[in-house]
């Protein structure tokens, strides 16, 4: 199974699991906790797992090409804005979740396919910002269970000047997934996807003329990744 499969069936089991404790919950008496989050602010620190879209994107189709890419590294800062104080039903409360920043870090390795033994280590850095809708349950005392979807305006870039991105790219990617919170410590699991446009650069020979001309031509590099991460969050 393959990381988007995984990580979207992860996401799906868990937000079923949770939303199915919330409702045994309303039944019992437990309710919502109304402890004061009208507002609620995160710090979250994690892994990147890229999808091989990415990578044979890099290798022209090949997955097991020059290019290779390891865990990444990312950051997030943010905050919550619930639309009431009140939860719905002493069941959930339903907000915002924005993202003020989003960092995202990923080594990627090229081998000399001529020469094995020699390898060049490069990277790829992503920073956007993101929003959309959360929804929060509280299944249990002092635990928690959020579902969102975000949209995340984000560029890309390289803080090595790799070769194969010598521009910085832009893309509107998603991200939906779970946040489950004990008190201030959170575990999130999330998918990241989307493309980012760039422009590639051809030439032709042109015998008439004796001179090469240049296309141009639009492309996308598809970028997805599964990213999991652990963090505070504080009233």
């Amino acid at each position: 199974m393959n990381i988007t499969k995984f990580s979207i069936t992860l996401c799906a089991a868990v937000g079923t699991l949770f939303f199915a404790q919330a409702q045994q919950a309303s039944v019992v008496g437990q309710g919502y906790d109304n402890e004061p989050d009208f507002g609620k602010f995160y710090l979250r620190l994690g892994a990147n797992f890229l999808n091989d879209d990415f990578v044979k994107q890099l290798n022209d189709g090949d997955l097991n090409g020059a290019y290779s890419a390891a865990t990444g590294l990312n950051f997030e800062i943010g905050k919550y804005f619930f639309f009431h104080s009140e939860p719905i039903a002493d069941l959930f409360k339903v907000g915002l979740d924005a993202s003020f920043l989003s960092l995202g870090y990923n080594p990627l390795k090229w081998n000399d396919p001529d020469d094995p033994e020699y390898t060049e280590k490069t990277d790829f850095t992503t920073v956007g910002v993101k929003l959309g809708p959360v929804i929060s349950f509280n299944p249990l005392e002092n635990f928690y269970a959020d579902a969102f979807v975000k949209l995340a305006p984000t560029i890309l870039t390289s803080m090595s000047e790799m070769e194969d991105l010598e521009q910085v790219l832009f893309g509107l990617k998603s991200d939906v997934g779970i946040n489950l919170r004990y008190k201030k410590v959170t575990l999130t699991a999330g998918y990241e996807s989307g493309a980012f446009n760039y422009n590639s650069y051809d030439s032709d020979y042109d015998e008439d003329t004796g001179e090469y001309i240049e296309h141009t031509t639009k492309e996308k590099f598809p970028m997805g990744m599964f990213q999991i991460k652990l963090g505070l969050q504080f009233y």
